[in-house]
């Protein structure tokens, strides 16, 4: 995961506004902050964890260079949770259960893609291909594999 320019900037503000002793690294407390300020809301086990990660030199504290490292995994792991979360909403939707139990019928997909959604793709062949049990029953990882670009 890389970040953009306008995210470097906005995590070299952080940094700096929160490297209250302008020591050039900031400490789990000062992390804390600066982690808040860009609208994440750490527990003191994930700040632990998040410094144990990246601190190279086991000071216990970070330089810039790591704090990029922990904003960079922070935005990695936010966006496949929110990934998993909407696939799970959407399989739940189908037929399937929240804990990814259960499945979803061949014919509910079907009628969803053609008749509720009216596209025009050949569902019942992606199905197939995707159903590796062909028991007309879309387990979730199935289901994941259908819905992945």
């Amino acid at each position: 995961m890389v970040l953009s320019q306008e995210e470097i900037d906005g995590c070299r503000e952080a940094f700096l506004a929160f490297d209250k002793d302008r020591s050039g690294t900031i400490d789990s407390w000062e992390l804390r902050c600066a982690l808040e300020a860009l609208g994440q809301a750490p527990t003191e086990d994930e700040l632990f964890k998040m410094i144990s990660e990246v601190d190279e030199n086991m000071s216990g504290s970070i330089d810039f260079g790591e704090f990029l490292k922990v904003v960079e995994r922070q935005k990695e792991q936010a966006e496949n949770f929110d990934d998993e979360e909407e696939l799970i909403d959407a399989f739940v939707a189908c037929g399937g259960n929240e804990d990814k139990s259960g499945f979803v019928e061949k014919d509910t997909l079907i009628k969803i893609i053609k008749y509720d959604f009216g596209l025009t793709i050949d569902i019942e062949d992606l199905i197939h291909k995707i159903d590796t049990d062909d028991s007309g029953e879309i387990e979730f990882d199935e289901f994941s594999v259908l819905l992945s670009p």
